[in-house]
């Protein structure tokens, strides 16, 4: 046996640390738990605090993201509405120009897939969305 003796006669101790089921079942209910109180306590008057304490428009708040990082809403706006929940589409872009770590074809496939939550991005899709850069 590794790590024993040749010849001791005690037998092989268990490990340290073992979870029982029970306490990891304990564990997982109170994730849960913590998860289902955000999900209807929590989240709503996050929401409800941003909205009523915003200077911004809800339309403003849409695109704030995307006009920091000066993208032309109107392609984005257009796409999205054509998309269904869970749908796969795929991102058209060149890579124009770098800029400090990547390039803005980079930060335009990382915007579009927070911007076109639900649906799903994917690498190949029948469902394309183009950007050109002016």
């Amino acid at each position: 046996m590794e790590g024993r003796f040749q010849g001791d006669p005690r037998p092989p101790q268990r490990a340290p640390v073992r979870l029982s089921l029970v306490a990891t079942a304990a564990v997982a209910g109170a994730f849960a738990v913590s998860a289902v109180i955000e999900a209807t306590d929590v989240l709503p008057r996050v929401e409800d605090g941003i909205a009523r304490d915003s200077k911004l428009t809800g339309a403003e708040r849409e695109h704030a993201a995307g006009d920091r990082l000066l993208l032309r809403p109107g392609p984005f706006d257009s796409f999205r509405a054509t998309l269904r929940p869970r749908e796969r589409y795929a991102v058209d872009v060149p890579p124009g120009p770098r800029g400090p770590s990547i390039t803005r074809g980079d930060v335009v496939r990382a915007y579009s897939a927070f911007y076109f939550l639900p649906a799903i991005q994917v690498p190949q899709a029948r469902r394309v969305f183009h950007y050109r850069f002016r």
